[in-house]
């Protein structure tokens, strides 16, 4: 069994589906545990996850939207290899099909006032998504860790708390989810 991240002989898409090849040359594809869960805004969109300095939850949410919830890998800017472009020219060209964006708002930057922040490019980032998927479209799904400093033109906004780890948030992450 091999997982394919392309198109079959006939051009189906059959990304992020396992394909039984036979020995008599006929394909067979089994589609990996997504059935109810994959809807319409994922059909050939990515889910993309910002991040700062917290690799744990970054990689926690990674393997939790992967192994637990079976969606195709997600993207993770840092993770994808430049090929000569600018930081934000990688980012603009990534998340141009991004579907579902994870933001994780971790306490990574110490201000003067002993309090704590995201880092910039996060805030920058969330600020991208909300323009460009809609703030009550519920596909920007915000993660809190710790006591963050977040800008006021965000208060209201609902989060998710991953104090006590992704998993531990992990219900309340795949309701929110399935309740796009």
């Amino acid at each position: 069994m091999i997982k394919v991240e392309q198109n079959n002989k006939d051009g189906m898409n059959i990304s992020g589906k396992y394909v039984n090849v036979n020995t008599d040359g006929h394909e067979h594809t089994k589609k990996t545990g997504m059935s109810k869960s994959e809807k319409a805004f994922l059909d050939n969109k990515k889910i993309f996850i910002v991040h700062g300095h917290d690799e744990v939850s970054k990689y926690k949410l990674k393997d939790y939207l992967q192994n637990t919830l079976h969606y195709p890998e997600p993207v993770i800017l840092s993770e994808v290899a430049s090929c000569g472009r600018t930081i934000i020219e990688s980012f603009e060209e990534e998340t141009e099909n991004a579907g579902l964006v994870f933001i994780l708002l971790t306490p990574d930057d110490f201000m003067s006032d002993s309090s704590m922040r995201a880092r910039q490019n996060v805030i920058f980032e969330l600020g991208y998504f909300i323009g460009k998927l809609g703030r009550k479209s519920g596909r920007v799904i915000l993660l809190l860790k710790g006591m963050v400093d977040i800008p006021s033109d965000l208060n209201g906004i609902l989060y998710i708390h991953i104090d006590n780890g992704i998993q531990e948030a992990g219900e309340e992450i795949r309701k929110a989810i399935e309740a796009i």
